[in-house]
């Protein structure tokens, strides 16, 4: 009995390491819901199925640091290697993390590349998608005081 249980845990390990993983349907942020405007043409298209890919989108005061975590996954069970443009990226797996510093107001658009590690003779595939990070001017709280304003 115990020989197996032990046959079918090691099954179960080697199928998606054999035959590949089952990766979710990657539903990718709509832009549409963002609070802000934002040049889609600077979000980047996905070569294989010609769609934009928006990883979505962070609003940060100006001086203040900001993260974004995400992550990828390859069908065919390679390993994965991620890279950016811009920003700070820090790879766990087939998770990253994304940080930077709010130095300047505006948009400003952070790609982020995923590309799998298959056998030598094939050709690697990498895929891009876009981050969208508005900067905004900083809010001073107001100030409260007792007694009538002294002209």
């Amino acid at each position: 009995m115990k020989r197996k249980a032990l046959f079918i845990a090691a099954i179960l390990v080697m199928c998606p390491l054999v035959f590949g993983q089952t990766c979710p349907e990657q539903i990718y942020s709509n832009l549409g819901d963002c609070p802000f405007a934002y040049d889609p043409n600077q979000v980047a298209l996905d070569p294989y199925s010609g769609q934009r890919l928006s990883l979505g989108w962070v609003a940060v005061e100006l001086g203040h640091t900001w993260t974004w975590d995400g992550w990828a996954c390859d069908p065919d069970g390679d390993a994965v290697v991620f890279s950016a443009d811009a920003g700070t990226l820090i790879q766990e797996g087939v998770v990253y993390t994304l940080s930077g510093q709010a130095t300047s107001i505006g948009l400003h658009y952070y790609n982020v590349t995923v590309t799998d590690v298959p056998d030598p003779a094939l050709q690697p595939k990498p895929v891009t998608g876009t981050l969208v990070v508005a900067v905004l001017p900083s809010n001073n709280a107001p100030v409260l005081c007792g007694g009538r304003p002294s002209n």
